[in-house]
């Protein structure tokens, strides 16, 4: 009996020994895989983190541009920046409008901003510092924008962090010529040149005539078709991929055969909404225009913005101009003058009839947003400017609105409509317009000729500023190289 209970009890303790390895290797096993969940769960926080960090800081860059795109709507430079004084004191900006000064960057003014209480999560906060060379955007200067954000993770001992860097530069509303969000539409015999109103220089601008006739002008259209019927453009048609242009010659200087190889589809473009500007000091027009009158009139408000006296008359919703017989509403030499038109939207702002008109005297220059129709027909405006851009007609209207230039006149301007139906109607032989044209749809009749001002490629008021260099800063060396701009 003694040998069979031995044997007995050898097989229950190599049983136990099994059973307790067994238990150590699950018990090894279930340790590995709390400790991998735990560093899966660790690592899907740090990049939930990791990229909320990085939204965290674009929203730092947004606030940056924010302030470049009001440089052009403010009195002085650091009007656009509101800081403690004397904008408002709740406002985060921080000016040095002495210098920065570096080996590699000196005497560059520049602006920082730490945006803090963040709520990105419980027991989780963050915040962005922003440092901003050259906030004043002088001629020929470079502005960056540097963005550190910061997040606090929940247990208090560990942040994310991410830096961004970018370059900004202005880009020109009015690069191209005629540009429609859908389609350009033309009828008859219509034709699209170009000339250069300033050359290589600021000299003062020039007229257009066939002999310095240039072939850069660009037809556009975003999201639409381009159909010429028999009209000629000396430049390109450009179309987006799922667009097609159709009919006219399209060709260079030197031969009137049309070049297929300028009609391309590979257009695009953003066309955001003006900015208005919102003056601090301005002139009330409490009742409509129908008869003669001259802007500014003695004793009327002035604003200084950009170095230039300007003066904003701000019209009331039912205050409209409507020109008729030999009426003239004049701009008087060497003003500036700023028409502010809101609150019109489906009714006419502007009309003009018969031999009435708008004349921007020689020196002067008219700008004029609104929300409502301008219609310009006879001979109804007067530009003694060569340059397009002192008259500038901007198109506030968020949905629709329209802008018909018809008639023997000549209109020398720009008209920026994003949402805006324009109509290019020259009735006789010397309807025509000269600038540049960008609106939701646009169509030209009869035998209307269209000049674009190569001019106006290099003009940037009124554009917002554009990113054309993005880059987060991954290594130490590139942090660091901000490691003093960003110490606040």
């Amino acid at each position: 009996m003694h040998p069979i209970r031995s044997s007995f009890r050898s097989n229950q303790g190599t049983t136990l020994i099994v059973t307790m390895l067994l238990a150590a290797v699950i018990g090894v096993s279930l340790v590995s895989y709390i400790k991998l969940s735990n560093n899966s769960l660790r690592q899907a926080n740090r990049t939930f983190y990791s990229n909320s960090a990085m939204n965290l800081a674009e929203v730092g860059l947004e606030e940056a541009i924010a302030c470049f795109n009001q440089l052009d709507n403010v009195a002085t430079p650091t009007d656009a920046w509101p800081h403690s004084s004397p904008v408002t004191a709740t406002t985060p900006w921080t000016l040095n409008a002495t210098t920065y000064n570096s080996s590699s960057s000196p005497n560059t003014p520049y602006a920082v901003a730490n945006f803090t209480g963040f709520d990105m999560g419980p027991n989780t906060t963050g915040s962005v510092k922003v440092y901003v060379h050259h906030h004043t955007a002088l001629a020929g200067a470079t502005p960056v924008i540097v963005a550190q954000s910061t997040i606090t993770l929940p247990d208090g001992s560990a942040t994310v962090s991410k830096y961004i860097e970018v370059t900004l530069r202005k880009r020109s509303l009015f690069a191209n010529g005629l540009v429609a969000r859908d389609n350009v539409s033309w009828v008859g015999q219509p034709m699209a040149d170009s000339w250069d109103s300033h050359g290589d220089t600021q000299s003062p601008a020039v007229a257009y005539s066939s002999g310095i006739r240039t072939a850069n002008v660009i037809v556009a259209s975003i999201g639409g078709n381009i159909g010429l019927a028999g009209g000629e453009v000396w430049g390109y048609t450009k179309t987006g991929e799922f667009g097609a242009t159709t009919g006219g010659s399209v060709h260079p200087l030197g031969t009137t055969t049309n070049d297929p190889t300028r009609r391309t589809n590979d257009f695009n473009a953003t066309f955001p909404l003006p900015t208005v500007p919102a003056p601090t000091t301005f002139n009330t027009v409490s009742s409509s225009i129908n008869s003669n009158r001259t802007f500014p009139a003695a004793g009327d408000n002035s604003v200084v913005v950009a170095g230039v006296t300007t003066y904003y008359y701000k019209f009331s919703a039912s205050s409209t101009i409507s020109l008729a017989g030999s009426d003239t509403l004049s701009i008087t030499a060497g003003t500036a003058v700023v028409f502010l038109m809101s609150g019109q939207s489906g009714t006419s702002s502007i009309s003009v009839q018969g031999n009435a008109g708008i004349d921007v005297n020689a020196g002067a220059s008219l700008n004029v947003y609104t929300d409502g129709n301008v219609s310009i027909a006879g001979n109804g405006m007067a530009n003694d400017n060569n340059n397009p851009a002192t008259t500038m007609f901007w198109g506030t209207n968020a949905t629709s609105q329209s802008f018909d230039i018809s008639g023997n006149g000549k209109l020398t301007a720009v008209v920026y409509a994003p949402n805006g139906a324009v109509s290019l109607n020259g009735g006789g032989s010397s309807g025509l317009m000269l600038g540049a044209v960008v609106g939701k749809t646009i169509t030209m009749n009869g035998h209307t000729e269209f000049h674009y001002d190569d001019a106006l490629g290099r003009l940037t008021t009124g554009n917002p500023f554009g990113i054309s260099k993005w880059r987060e800063l991954q290594s130490k060396a590139e942090r660091d190289a901000y490691a003093t701009q960003l110490a606040y």
